[in-house]
């Protein structure tokens, strides 16, 4: 009988450790697949979301002098 019990034993922790295993990969997937749809997401409303602060054109200015007056 002892023996039967260190086996089951062994089988036990293996069980344990193999769902221990399963249950960090499984949370891992699921961050990684949480962040990249949240990347996806904010790249599309990106693209979709301008505003016209940002949209307007050049005033065509093709060279800038900067004039230091401070002594």
């Amino acid at each position: 009988m002892p023996k039967l019990y260190k086996i089951l034993l062994s089988l036990i922790m293996l069980f344990v450790i193999v769902s221990i295993i399963a249950f960090s990969f499984t949370i891992i997937l699921v961050g990684i697949a949480i962040a990249s749809l949240f990347g996806v997401y904010r790249h599309y409303f990106a693209k979709t979301r301008t505003t016209k602060k940002f949209t307007t054109k050049s005033k065509g200015y093709t060279s800038v002098e900067v004039v230091d007056i401070t002594k």
